[in-house]
């Protein structure tokens, strides 16, 4: 049986064997997980899966989303098909989210399965500790060194092995408190430890706290089984896609995304990710520093024009502690308006494209702490019209026209972050400035995917929400010239959705707000085409731009306006 270690091969090999012929790895699986390749491929619960055997007879365990030829390009759509209708026949709708890991889940056969690497087995439950909770159980005031825990420790091992060294009265007593999350806040009484662990395990690890996490992660349909091939152990050093250096620079300022900003989002991430984790520069000290205010580190990554404004989302930030950086909001220093021209003097694009007429007009403006402000008021309004115009466009159902100008072509590429430079502001020899190079190349994780699903999602839902929203302190501007734009745009874009003949269902489905699984969203991104070159979308989007140039034309012309030159005492955040 797989459930068990041998101990001439659950450590991987370098070379591979005649029997297992492994065409890119570097190892040969052990010997436990190729008799589990061969048990789950001759049980009947995965019968008829499609593409099981390669030309040479090997188990096709594997089936990529990016393989772009050959015969078997298609398994991983054929699979996905297959998915479906597992699901369906089990009760599982396959509309709703999340659904084809539960399938995965709920059809396997022993929730038991070895790692790839290195032959461990594994529940694919969660049942294993979580960083988080390791360190509540340390923060326990009757824990000493005797209790040795880490994140491959079952919680159904823990809780025994507590009771063990301590009083089991004080161990059950401390659970509830212990194991509370979002998931689980309610606990029974329990009389002894076999109540204990029977609730653990039927009701707790059932519902997927976050407190803990699974052996093995869904990844159905690449897989054959629907799981990761790495088990929780390994996964770490032999994913590339999952080093705890990755994962760390995988941090999403989704505000990017909510206000429908430019740039590099990808690159950005990144070095806002390794700011926040790398304590040599989260622990530089804040701007603000010799005020005579506290700055405590660790200091965060600030945007030097924020992109609530419409400023880009580039890997440029300046460090802030967190009270300055929360107290900073959506404004603008002095000496933030003259580095972004500094930044533009050297050739580097800082606003985005909804905003740049508006910046363009009153950027030179801009002599001292009043007048930025004053600026920040001013782009609040320009953007205030910028999403109500998209939301227009979203009401109208131009989904395919919004999507397009979200630019998701940033995640068509993985960035490793060559090299971080610390500078001074040339403007304010006070503040640091970081920055990064990246060496970029063509994105083969299938993370690249799941970033354009985030990015479509949270823009899409943010614009709904924000057409919702009626309450507003945003200046309403409407001109009769951009009614004209938009009655020529919408007839443009009705040769667009013509021509491009490109089923959106899935974004109706979100704008309904009925639930869209993360598959589904994924499917039409892989399947939908690039449509920035398209004569028929450069158009509308150039009549787009119009209607803001307009629309910044009108607002600048306001800059001596009451509603820009108040007492700024009792400055307050529009959204």
């Amino acid at each position: 049986m797989f459930f068990f270690f041998d101990n001439d091969s659950n450590e991987p090999q370098k070379q591979p064997s005649p029997d297992n012929k492994m065409k890119r790895n570097k190892y040969t699986p052990p010997k436990n997980f190729l008799e589990y390749q061969k048990s789950i491929v001759d049980n009947p619960v995965y019968s008829g899966m499609p593409d099981t055997y390669c030309d040479d007879g090997t188990i096709q365990w594997e089936a990529p989303s990016n393989r772009m030829s050959g015969k078997f390009k298609d398994t991983h759509d054929k699979r996905l098909r297959w998915w479906k209708a597992k699901a369906i026949e089990i009760g599982i709708n396959p509309n709703e989210n999340q659904w084809i890991s539960k399938t995965a889940k709920k059809i396997h056969p022993t929730k038991l399965r070895p790692c790839k690497y290195c032959g461990r087995v594994m529940d694919i439950r969660y049942l294993y500790l979580s960083k988080n909770l390791i360190q509540r159980i340390k923060r326990l005031p009757y824990v000493d060194e005797r209790l040795n825990i880490d994140e491959l420790t079952s919680i159904l091992d823990l809780i025994p092995n507590m009771c063990d060294l301590y009083e089991t009265k004080k161990v059950l007593d401390s659970l509830p408190n212990l194991l509370r999350c979002t998931a689980i806040h309610t606990f029974p009484t329990w009389n002894n430890l076999q109540e204990c662990l029977m609730w653990i395990e039927n009701v707790y690890v059932e519902a997927e706290p976050s407190l803990l996490g699974p052996g093995s992660m869904a990844n159905p349909p690449d897989r054959f089984d629907g799981f990761h091939s790495f088990n929780r152990c390994c996964r770490a050093k032999a994913d590339k896609g999952r080093t705890p250096t990755n994962l760390s620079l995988y941090a999403t300022d989704r505000r990017a995304f909510e206000f429908w900003s430019d740039g590099n989002w990808i690159t950005a991430n990144k070095l806002m990710g390794m700011i926040n984790t790398d304590s040599n520069l989260s622990g530089l000290p804040c701007r603000n520093i010799g005020d005579g205010k506290s700055h405590p580190t660790p200091c965060t990554a600030d945007h030097i024009g924020p992109i609530s404004l419409g400023f880009v989302h580039c890997p440029r930030f300046q460090l802030l502690c967190r009270n300055c950086n929360s107290g900073k909001n959506n404004r603008m220093y002095f000496t933030d308006v003259k580095y972004l021209l500094y930044c533009e003097s050297k050739g580097e694009t800082v606003i985005s494209w909804y905003a740049k007429r508006v910046w363009d007009l009153l950027k030179n403006k801009v002599c001292n702490g009043d007048d930025a402000l004053r600026l920040s008021r001013v782009m609040r309004d320009n953007r205030y019209n910028a999403l109500k115009i998209l939301s227009f466009f979203l009401k109208r159902k131009e989904f395919l026209f919004l999507y397009t100008i979200l630019d998701l072509s940033y995640a068509d590429y993985d960035y490793s972050i060559k090299a971080v430079q610390t500078s001074a502001n040339p403007i304010d020899k006070a503040s640091t400035i970081v920055t990064a190079t990246f060496e970029k190349q063509k994105m083969i994780l299938k993370y690249g995917l799941i970033q354009k699903a985030r990015k479509v999602r949270i823009a899409f839902l943010a614009l709904k929400s924000y057409s919702q929203k009626e309450n507003r302190n945003g200046l309403d501007v409407s001109l009769d010239t951009n009614s004209t734009i938009i009655a020529d745009i919408l007839t443009n874009l009705t040769v667009f959705n013509m021509e491009t003949n490109i089923d959106t269902s899935v974004l109706q489905k979100m704008y309904d707000e009925e639930q869209v699984s993360d598959e589904e969203l994924k499917f039409f991104i892989e399947n939908t085409p690039n449509l920035s070159s398209n004569n028929h979308f450069i158009t509308s989007f150039s009549l787009l731009k119009q209607i803001m140039n307009n629309i910044g034309d009108y607002l600048s012309s306001k800059w001596d306006d009451a509603r820009y030159t108040r007492d700024f005492q009792d400055e307050q955040e529009l959204f």
